[in-house]
C-alpha cells in the first residue's frame, strides 16, 4: 500500500459516506440551522465540493476548476467563484438553494478527477509546490493530507446535522 492508497481510499470513503448522509433529506432538513450562527448542511457540502475543485484542478494541476468548466455555477444558481471560505453567517443563511441531484453529478465529477490527479502522481510530487504566487510552500503532500482532513471534518458536521434533525442512525 502506498500514499495513493491511502488517499484514495480516504476519498472514496467520505464521498460514499456524503451519499448516504444525503440520501432523502427534504431541501428543509438541509438546511436546518441548530442556531442562527450555524451552518447547514447545503453549505457544507457545496464548500466541500468546490474545496475539493480547487486544490486538486486549480491549485494542483493549475487547470481550471470543474465548477467553471462545466458551468455548475450557472446549472445550480450558485457564486460562480466562492468556495464558502470566510463566508459570514448572512452569506451562509444567504445561499442560494439548489438541486441536490444535479449537485451530485458535480461532486462525482470532482471525485473523478481528484481520483485521476492521484493517480497520475508520485512520490517525488509530494513535496513539490505547485502553485508558489499563491500558496508559497504548500506542497502536493499538504494538499492531499488538508483534503482528508477537511473532508472528514464538515463530513461529520453533515451527519451530525442529520442526527439532529432525525436521530441516531436515521
Amino acid at each position: 500500500m502506498d500514499f495513493k492508497d491511502i488517499v484514495r481510499k480516504g476519498i472514496e470513503e467520505y464521498a460514499q459516506e456524503l451519499g448516504k448522509a444525503l440520501d432523502g433529506l427534504t431541501a428543509e432538513e438541509r438546511r436546518f440551522q441548530p442556531t442562527p450562527t450555524s451552518h447547514h448542511i447545503d453549505f457544507a457540502v457545496w464548500h466541500m465540493a468546490r474545496v475539493e475543485d480547487y486544490y486538486f484542478n486549480a491549485f494542483g494541476k493549475r487547470v481550471e476548476q470543474l465548477w467553471a468548466r462545466g458551468n455548475w455555477h450557472e446549472k445550480l444558481g450558485l457564486p460562480r467563484k466562492d468556495t464558502g471560505y470566510g463566508y459570514s453567517v448572512e452569506k451562509v443563511k444567504d445561499l442560494p438553494r439548489f438541486d441536490l441531484a444535479a449537485f451530485r453529478s458535480y461532486m462525482d465529477g470532482v471525485h473523478k478527477e481528484a481520483l485521476a490527479y492521484l493517480d497520475a502522481l508520485t512520490q517525488a510530487d509530494l513535496v513539490t509546490c505547485p502553485w508558489p504566487e499563491r500558496e508559497p510552500g504548500y506542497t502536493v503532500g499538504a494538499i492531499l493530507a488538508h483534503i482528508v482532513v477537511h473532508q472528514s471534518r464538515h463530513m461529520g458536521q453533515v451527519e451530525y446535522l442529520r442526527g439532529i434533525q432525525r436521530g441516531f442512525g436515521a
